[in-house]
């Protein structure tokens, strides 16, 4: 009993160190992730599967050795990480160094040993395989954590008859719940790191792929982050090639310097600056406008540690202050040279001096603005001719008041004419009691304002379609949705929400490339777009990923819509070898929102998504339809005949 009460506290001391060195292999690997960036997903999975092997072999440095050649440690919760978090590629890798360790020891349980290492790289790989493309749950670790750790009994279920008996339970017991903690100590840090690489990814594309130049120095003015619109302008092909970099490397000294004082007056003050705007050459030696502002960066503590500076290419907003300078350096000098209309009216409103422009601009009563006429009077005969669009009807007289008494007040009255002119009215009172009124055809100028709310209008509708398919795109499909239900949400209306995945799109990607993707995804559009009606509403929600919304749409219609797009899609009959179809098909999930379901957008799209989960889960080329109270239920259809 002493004897092996001795060996048990000396394994759960070498088992304990062998905890120890799998949470510092597991740590290294978060430590690696900053060097790993910009690599490839395989050469990260090697690095993956590398760090955990090296761990593995580590622990079996550490192990307890029953037997000579009969080993008990964690190698195998590191394998089975690599399995669950890399695949197969990275278990191959990580199982490739405790096998040869084991391999080159022999002995006794040479058989138990191999087979442990193999149980829990199989354990990893089907783990991934059973989760696989979806992100690992945090829940799902521990179960994981208790399947390797129990599975070391099979290893030593098979150890030979001479040293099983020297294995009773209170050994078993600290190899099984510390291997369970090993695995669960690496597969929650390996988690927790992937989550923190993807919101940072996340905010990094969101960076990068803005329009604008975002940037953060130091406060040595070295670049510790740009986005990729900076490493473009300034001749590198990605970000991190500026890292460590001022602007003495991509300007010449004299605007480095400039920019370097501001920006330690600012660090110094702790105050930004805003709207700096400077003309600088770009690569190609064009003249371009920027504007730029700045603020410094505080730790917790409040001190300053840094900037991040946004700057803007106003070139084309300079370009055009400019044309309109010009245009209106143009217009003083044509109205200079008496080329509008001219009128001046004395303190009674009587007409004093008028040129022939001026009466020419008004073809209905030009032959009354003749000096020595009232105001009055020209604007009774404006009301009677109908020469002025726009004049309240049975309130001529308040009309006529109005205009009379704001005479000698400055001020600009666009007016339309009976013919479709419009014409400009500036009124400027003078020193000797008289009122200047400058008349101005303004057609062209209003024209001009008519086409540049069309192109704003046909600019606001790219915004809104996908440029590849032609669809809408994914943020037209937020609107266009919360609309639709908003508008629906007091009434008796119904309305569906169609979640379209197309399948094994990956695999078609990687068989017949980009190119072909892109045309596939065309054709799907296409198909969407002939096969619905004019009121709904067809975008892509993102990646291979469409959305429909059907106002006015049932639960049965909505799954007949449903199957004719399915339908649609295999009539193209876009050749497809890896699906089990051999052709391209699309998978729909259906939610519904009406009098005895109410959704908000959200709650809607997430129905449909999980419909769309369950029609992917069924085979694929399926539709189903989302019951929030009672999960998926398809609607049977009438055979056709």
């Amino acid at each position: 009993m002493g004897s092996i009460g001795g060996r048990f506290r000396f394994m759960w001391q070498h088992l304990t160190a062998n905890l120890a060195a799998v949470a510092l292999f597991v740590s290294g690997w978060n430590y690696v992730q900053p060097w790993l960036e910009g690599r490839s997903q395989k050469f990260r999975l090697l690095v993956f599967g590398c760090i955990m092997g090296w761990g593995a072999l580590a622990s079996m440095l550490l192990t307890v050795e029953i037997k000579p050649g009969v080993l008990l440690d964690l190698r195998t919760s590191l394998v089975a990480t690599a399995g669950l978090f890399a695949g197969l590629p990275g278990a191959l890798v990580a199982a490739s160094f405790p096998l040869g360790y084991r391999l080159a020891i022999g002995g006794h349980g040479l058989i138990a040993g191999l087979t442990g290492i193999a149980v829990a790289f199989a354990a990893g790989v089907l783990a991934n395989r059973i989760i696989g493309r979806r992100q690992t749950r945090a829940w799902q670790v521990p179960v994981f954590a208790v399947c390797v750790g129990l599975s070391e009994l099979a290893s030593i279920s098979i150890l030979p008859q001479t040293a099983a008996p020297d294995i009773d339970v209170r050994l078993l017991l600290p190899l099984v719940a510390l291997n369970m903690a090993a695995t669960a100590v690496a597969g929650l840090v390996v988690l927790h790191t992937q989550l923190v690489a993807k919101e940072r990814d996340l905010l990094r594309a969101a960076v990068a792929q803005a329009p604008d130049f975002y940037y953060v120095k130091n406060t040595r003015g070295q670049f510790v982050a740009v986005n990729q619109t900076v490493a473009t302008y300034n001749g590198y092909d990605h970000p991190v090639q500026m890292t460590g970099k001022t602007d003495f490397d991509i300007a010449d000294a004299a605007r480095a310097r400039i920019l370097g004082g501001l920006e330690q007056k600012m660090l110094e003050s702790g105050e930004g600056i805003a709207g700096f705007e400077e003309q600088v050459p770009d690569l190609k030696g064009s003249l371009r406008w920027f504007s730029t502002s700045k603020t410094p960066l505080r730790d917790v503590d409040g001190n300053v540690i840094g900037l991040v500076g946004v700057t803007r290419d106003i070139t084309g907003q300079k370009q055009l202050e400019q044309t309109l300078l010009e245009a209106k350096n143009q217009l003083s000098y044509a109205l200079s040279e008496m080329s509008d209309g001219l009128a001046m009216f004395d303190a009674e409103g009587v007409l004093v001096f008028c040129n022939q422009q001026y009466r020419e601009l008004f073809p209905l009563t030009g032959d009354l603005r003749v000096p020595g006429t009232r105001l009055r009077d020209i604007l009774e005969a404006v009301t009677v001719t109908g020469e002025q669009v726009g004049i309240p009807k049975g309130h001529e007289r308040e009309w006529i008041d109005a205009v009379v008494g704001k005479l000698h007040t400055t001020g600009e009255q666009q007016v339309k004419l009976f013919d479709g002119h419009w014409l400009l009215l500036r009124t400027r009172p003078t020193q000797a009691g008289l009122a200047l009124v400058v008349v101005s055809d303004i057609t062209e100028i209003k024209s001009t304002e008519g086409e540049l709310t069309t192109l704003s209008n046909q600019l606001a509708q790219l915004a809104n379609t996908d440029p590849l398919l032609g669809v809408g795109n994914r943020r037209a499909f937020d609107q266009a949705l919360a609309g639709v239900v908003a508008e629906t949400s007091q009434s008796e209306r119904e309305i569906a929400l169609l979640l379209i995945d197309v399948d094994s799109f990956k695999a078609y990607n990687d068989r017949y490339g980009h190119l072909a993707g892109d045309e596939c995804l065309r054709q799907i559009a296409d198909c969407l777009r002939q096969r619905t009606r004019v009121g709904d509403f067809v975008a892509r929600y993102g990646g291979e990923e469409f959305a429909v919304i059907l106002p006015d749409t049932s639960a049965a219609g909505a799954m007949r819509v449903a199957d004719n797009l399915r339908a649609a899609v295999r009539e193209r009959a876009l050749e497809h070898d890896r699906s089990a179809r051999k052709v391209v098909t699309i998978s729909v999930g259906v939610a519904i929102s009406g009098p005895s379901a109410r959704h908000d957008p959200t709650s809607m799209i997430l129905q449909a998504d999980k419909a769309l989960y369950a029609a992917k889960a069924s085979g694929r080329d399926a539709t189903r339809l989302a019951e929030p109270d009672v999960g998926f239920q398809p609607i049977p259809l009438p055979r056709k005949a």
